[in-house]
């Protein structure tokens, strides 16, 4: 019996698939659609009945309402409806009655009464994809099975899409494209070169990095390029030698310059949905004449002012719901952090009129740790100085003393802890799984890259700061260390992590409790802020005298 029925059914389509095709020679095409209309309900209708209401899903957006029915236990969908919600465009062919569905230069047609579905693309040989059971015409709509419809959506419409039988839901996503970035172009300018890197998705965290040694270094974590199109990108003017390497978590452009080139930065203004670097000194116009002379002269007196020491960012380190470490006697971290900080601030405002002090924060707030970097960003600060205090796990504890810490993978064991236990304070922020994600053991150089041109200046300030509170405060000195603070990781400028003493000893927590201890090592730091300053204000006098030698030449 059952043999006989699944006879019957094949016989009724074919039957109805047959006559569908002979009245479509036959007859007009107003007569012939509605003829296979019924035909279609003829033969399927006693086993075709009207189903809920089937829902497309895309992410972020409303969902979309689909027209479908079911043959027996076969839910199929209306094709129309699907490339209405994906805003494809569709034709009815009246030789056939099939339904052709572009998608860019793809056509996919349907035929009812057949389960193959063609895909046809200009200078390639056509593709046929098999569904469950046979497409179907009926009321002026095309209806093909979900379930076996959903895997081939990529192919046919451009969306990665998946079939939710107990939700009658299609949840469906666009297609990432193979390549984040396939191409890179060179524009020259008066005042140099800008590359133009366009990209399929927003790339915020796009590195670059000029070396003495005349070599470009863009990196752009997450990002996959299509290494074969970029290496047949030719070099142009100042530009030499194009490298491409493709990493498993970024994608590095390195390019090989002439002497003209005298700094890289990203300009992040010019392109919000792709990369635009500006190579300074590679002029395409020589520079001639006293006018000439002095609007160069105007234009490295404006650089040079954008480079001075006028904005410093002091992070009291934790805050709020996080207490820091504990000492022997309940000291919160927190507390002497912003006790010192505040002093500190003090000094700047009063002695460096210039200066423009920026508190991560100035009272007991909690502040996540990547927030800190982007208020040190937002003011454009010229130097970081985060604050802390240390602790040993056992106390009390001998250990006593202060370091100095650089953003570089931890070489010890002791840094490697202790940037563990300051990072861990992100456990206490909402969706720290993603937002963290990146900084993993992997890809903590990858990440930190983007600090290589600060490097110099944030060693040059832990040098200062350590000298200092070698001499104002009476505990002892371990030196200039590395390790991986998250905190430190988003401040793009110099920047060092101070670790004041050890909580976990007694004689550090009293000195620490103190109003005089805070403020002897708010007098240390501020004598090396100094010194900086002093430092950092001879070298751009320096790169003045020089660029004004150089014009003279």
């Amino acid at each position: 019996m059952a043999q006989r029925t699944r006879t019957g059914g094949v016989f009724r389509r074919r039957l109805s698939h047959w006559l569908s095709h002979w009245l479509s020679h036959r007859l007009g095409r107003r007569l012939r659609v509605g003829a296979a209309q019924f035909v279609t309900l003829l033969f399927l209708g006693e086993s075709l009945a009207q189903d809920a209401a089937l829902k497309l899903a895309f992410e972020n957006e409303p969902a979309r309402t689909l027209r479908s029915v079911r043959q027996k236990n076969v839910v199929l969908v209306s094709l129309n409806d699907i490339a209405q919600a994906l805003s494809l465009s569709v034709k009815e062919n009246p030789s056939d009655l099939s339904l052709e569905v572009r998608q860019k230069s793809l056509s996919v047609t349907f035929f009812p009464g057949n389960p193959f579905v063609v895909l046809a693309e200009p200078g390639k040989e056509k593709k046929a994809l098999q569904l469950t059971t046979d497409v179907f015409y009926s009321l002026q709509t095309f209806y093909a099975p979900v379930a076996s419809l959903a895997p081939v959506m990529e192919q046919a419409f451009g969306v990665n899409a998946s079939y939710n039988v107990a939700t009658n839901t299609l949840l469906a996503h666009k297609s990432r494209p193979a390549f984040d970035i396939t191409a890179m172009t060179f524009d020259q300018k008066a005042n140099g070169i800008l590359v133009r890197i366009p990209t399929e998705r927003r790339l915020p965290d796009a590195a670059v990095i000029f070396k003495e040694d005349g070599w470009v270094y863009v990196t752009l974590p997450g990002a996959k390029g299509d290494v074969a199109s970029l290496k047949k990108i030719k070099p142009s003017g100042a530009i030499k030698r194009i490298l491409v390497n493709q990493y498993a978590t970024s994608l590095q452009l390195a390019l090989r310059v002439d002497d003209k080139i005298t700094a890289a930065e990203i300009l992040r203004e010019e392109s919000p949905n792709g990369v635009v670097i500006l190579l300074r000194g590679a002029g395409g116009v020589p520079i001639t004449g006293e006018h000439k002379k002095s609007e160069s002269r105007a234009d490295l007196d404006e650089q040079r002012k954008k480079y001075e020491l006028d904005v410093i960012v002091l992070d009291a380190g934790h805050g709020g719901k996080d207490p820091g470490t504990i000492g022997v006697k309940g000291t919160y971290e927190k507390n002497i952090a912003l006790g010192i900080a505040l002093k500190l601030g003090k000094l700047i405002k009063k002695n460096l009129k210039s200066v423009e002090v920026v508190y991560t924060r100035d009272d007991d707030t909690f502040v996540e740790l990547d927030r800190r970097g982007q208020i040190a960003n937002e003011a454009n600060g010229k130097l970081f100085i985060s604050i802390h205090c240390n602790a040993m796990p056992r106390r009390p504890h001998p250990r006593r003393g202060f370091e100095v810490y650089l953003l570089r993978p931890g070489r010890t064991d002791e840094a490697i802890e202790i940037a563990e236990r300051e990072n861990s304070v992100i456990e206490l922020e909402e969706g720290y799984e993603q937002r963290y994600q990146k900084l993993t053991d992997e890809n903590f150089i990858l990440v930190t890259m983007a600090q290589t041109a600060h490097m110099r200046g944030s060693e040059t300030f832990a040098e200062f700061a350590a000298g200092e509170l070698d001499k104002h405060v009476d505990t002892p000195s371990n030196g200039v260390k590395q390790a991986g603070f998250y905190v430190l990781v988003g401040a793009s400028m110099p920047n060092v992590l101070i670790e004041t003493a050890y909580l976990s000893n007694r004689e550090d927590e009293k000195m620490l409790r103190s109003e005089s201890g805070q403020q002897k090592y708010a007098d240390a730091i501020f004598s090396a802020i100094k010194r900086y300053k002093r430092e950092h204000e001879k070298l751009l006098l320096e790169g003045k005298e020089l660029g004004a030698t150089k014009r003279e030449e």
